[in-house]
């Protein structure tokens, strides 16, 4: 009998299997699943070969046991006649999915000429079939509700990572859908009489606000087991059903299907982070759908509701919203409604797989899944959460660096997004990538609008709360990023994404130690995603600190070396630091790598400011972009005012600056001014320069103007003052500038290298305040080049 024990009641939570070998291990970090050939860890799938599966099962099979070469051999290529080499291409190939390093191994180790053997913990993850039981279930004692603490997240804000589609919430209506009563022993017919007991023993006196549910996976129990991404893609339907539920909390799919059985979920139901756990098995045959669920109470795993629903094919577009009210009615808690129309049933399949697709994370699996959205739209042209799917793969190519330009973006997505809210105009879904988008376009007051009812029809949906984090954060506001993302961790305490929003919104507000506490916590959370090495690397950089910076980018461009953006700050933080040689190498790596070169290639000409010859030739041969890149039009005219060339800075700016202020969509922003970096005010200094400054000071008044309401929401940043310092220059303002530039050093400011270069520091580079400041910051960019060199 399982021991699992609440209130004194013992509930049998179905079969063991302890005979047959597990299809699920839990090792490491990572649930290694063997019917579908896949590593999962968070929201990142990795399907791996077949073979390379059945190694690791072996492995897994017998922790810390030594397997020699010959015996992997017997046991995973017995069918075939193969080399030694198999094997250890096979473990190499593990390894770097895994992530992990031979020489320092966290998973699999070499035992020199015997074999391997896997050091990390492995636990099987069994999962139960649920038959019916044997014997009727009787009511349970009522579970009482835990006080539920929030994780402390603090006032919060962005990555340039784009979040995880929400899932759709199609019509529900209750025809067609059969019950079959497990608690009670009657069947149908006892769920009849009393005009429904089944739902008696509802989960006690716990109100539906104190209800904290966690889906889990759906698995397969189809005769072929093919149907694993339906299942999985019906639950992550039924999770999306629930987020609009105003009262009960769903964890997200980011944390709850990093768990397979109820009794995994106890450590988080100790934290109060979840009260209940919904699960269960899908079965399909030739014209049906049947799900087997059952509902837990937590944290003793309790068993106090179970029922078995059953659909036509045609009718599976329903299914999710049918599983979550019938849940609901189980918590006793108001059913939510329907917002999405019902979709044909293949239609249906083809977006549920289009998501699963979309949650790689990598930009091919973005390509596949707006393939699959096409053929559901192809198969059903009024299913509006394809349209959205849809849009979402354009927003999420902009963002993977594949040279899609703002512009084509919002151009092939916002047509996309009209038709599912002309299809659906209440669908959080489509709500809420609408105003994801306005947010990318800068019209966050427009974002505002759209994010707002998004999240009161679906508060618990965690990509919302998220979104509209990134929408404050963007708009220079930490603070008022800080709830939707205290709610998101709530909802999703193994997000990683969750902590580097916060610890990027703890940067931009100068809280450091919490932020590195935030990316330290996404390193626990996911040590091979390099989001968390690149935080602390931020904060590095953030509080002038080099030698940190360096060392959190280079962890990060470890784990990830495909990351361009990257390679070009850690160049800027290089030339910082007087590293020549590691700036050009970091530069150049950006370049090569990036589908826009021209602003890696732009920063290096920075290494060729002692050489006026050098620089001229390549400032000549840059090949800027035909469009959107205004602002690198605008430095490059800068360089050539460094050079004295001023018909050439002419040529080159006034076209520019003209179409940069005509453009709605604005060239600078809040992670631009982080980085020391307006075209504003870079626009002004050309302007000065050219001796037309009454034409630089309404350039000068507003990016004043940012730089005041930025500071004033609560921002902290030392490029902050540098560029008020610039301001002040161009003003004439030498007392005013010298004082900004002072505390600029003191909060943090390293590029003090620039002061002989910049143009609109030329009234105050000679000063010997500024001289003085120089040889400062010199001392401090010493002693991180000497502590990088231990």
């Amino acid at each position: 009998m399982d021991p699992f024990k609440q209130g004194g009641e013992e509930w049998p939570t179905g079969p063991r299997e302890a005979d047959s070998p597990p299809e699920q291990w839990l090792i490491g970090d990572w649930l290694a699943d063997s019917r579908l050939d896949e590593l999962r860890r968070g929201d990142v799938v990795v399907k791996i070969e077949p073979r390379n599966m059945r190694l690791l099962a072996a492995l897994a099979q017998r922790p810390g046991e030594v397997l020699t070469v010959d015996a992997l051999l017997t046991e995973v290529w017995a069918d075939l006649v193969v080399t030694q080499s198999s094997v250890y291409q096979a473990v190499s190939q593990l390894r770097q999915v895994l992530g992990d390093d031979a020489s320092r191994p966290r998973y699999i180790a070499t035992v020199p000429r015997k074999g391997y053997r896997l050091v990390a913990v492995a636990q099987p993850v069994r999962v139960p079939r649920a038959p019916v039981p044997a014997q009727p279930v009787v009511a349970a004692e009522p579970v009482e509700a835990p006080a539920v603490e929030a994780p402390a997240v603090g006032p919060l804000p962005d990555v340039p990572d784009v979040p995880p589609l929400p899932v759709s919430v199609p019509s529900a209506p209750r025809e067609g859908l059969a019950r079959r009563g497990w608690l009670l022993g009657g069947g149908l017919a006892a769920l009849a009489a009393g005009g429904g007991g089944l739902w008696w023993w509802r989960a006690g006196r716990m109100l539906p606000e104190q209800v904290r549910l966690a889906v889990l996976p759906f698995q397969d129990t189809s005769a072929h087991k093919l149907e694993q991404p339906l299942a999985e893609g019906l639950a992550e339907q039924v999770i999306g059903a629930l987020a609009s539920h105003g009262q009960v909390r769903v964890l997200s799919r980011a944390t709850s299907f990093q768990f397979s059985s109820p009794d995994a979920l106890r450590p988080l139901a100790e934290q109060h982070f979840v009260t209940h756990v919904l699960g269960g098995e899908l079965t399909r045959s030739a014209r049906r759908i049947s799900l087997n669920l059952r509902l837990h109470g937590l944290p003793g795993t309790r068993l106090v509701w179970q029922e078995a629903l059953e659909v036509d094919l045609a009718e599976l577009s329903r299914l999710a919203v049918a599983v979550a009210n019938e849940a609901l009615q189980a918590l006793g808690a108001a059913p939510v409604a329907a917002t999405a129309p019902v979709a044909a049933p293949d239609a249906y399949e083809l977006y549920l797989t289009g998501l699963q697709h979309q949650r790689s994370a990598q930009l091919p699996g973005i390509l596949k899944a707006r393939e699959y959205f096409q053929r559901a739209i192809d198969r059903d042209a009024g299913f509006a959460p394809a349209y959205v799917g849809q849009a979402a793969t354009w927003i999420a190519e902009f963002h993977y660096g594949s040279g899609l330009s703002l512009r084509d973006m919002d151009a092939r997505a916002q047509p996309l997004i009209d038709r599912a809210l002309q299809l659906a105009p209440e669908l959080p879904l489509a709500q809420g990538l609408q105003g994801h988008l306005k947010a990318n376009l800068s019209l966050h007051d427009e974002a505002r609008r759209w994010l707002g009812p998004a999240l009161e029809r679906s508060p618990s949906d965690v990509t919302l709360l998220t979104w509209t984090a990134k929408n404050e954060m963007d708009d220079g506001r930490p603070a008022a990023a800080g709830p939707p993302l205290q709610r998101a961790a709530e909802l999703s305490p193994l997000a990683v994404q969750v902590q580097h929003l916060a610890g990027l919104a703890a940067t931009y507000a100068g809280r450091y130690d919490d932020a590195q506490a935030h990316y330290r916590r996404a390193m626990v959370l996911a040590p091979q995603h390099g989001n968390g090495a690149w935080g602390l690397g931020l904060v590095g950089y953030a509080r002038g600190q080099l030698a940190d910076a360096v060392q959190g980018y280079r962890k990060a461009l470890v784990v990830d070396p495909r990351r361009d953006a990257l390679w070009t700050q850690l160049g800027w933080i290089y030339l910082d630091l007087g590293m020549a040689d590691e700036a050009r190498h970091a530069l150049a790596q950006a370049a090569s790598m990036s589908a826009q070169p021209a602003e890696a290639q732009l920063a290096a000409t920075r290494l060729q400011l002692g050489d006026e010859a050098a620089l001229r030739r390549t400032l000549a041969a840059l090949k800027l972009p035909a469009s959107g890149a205004r602002d690198l039009e605008v430095d490059a005219a800068l360089l050539w005012v460094r050079l004295g060339d001023l018909p050439r800075a002419r040529r080159v700016f006034e076209p520019a600056v003209g179409l940069m202020l005509a453009d709605p969509l604005p060239a600078w922003g809040n992670w631009d001014a982080f980085q020391g970096r307006h075209a504003l005010i870079d626009a002004a200094a050309v302007w000065v320069a050219l001796g037309e400054p009454a034409r630089a000071e309404p350039l000068l008044a507003q990016a004043e103007a940012f730089l005041k309401r930025y500071r004033e929401q609560g921002n902290a940043w030392h490029a902050g003052a540098y560029l008020q310092a610039r301001i002040e220059a161009l003003r004439g303002r030498a007392t005013a500038a010298v004082t900004a530039l002072e505390a600029a050093v003191a909060q943090g400011w390293r590029r003090s290298w620039w002061i002989p270069h910049d143009p609109a520091l030329a009234t105050v580079r000679e000063l010997p305040r500024v001289q003085a400041l120089q040889a400062q910051v010199r001392q401090k960019t010493e002693a991180d080049r000497r502590a990088l060199a231990v």
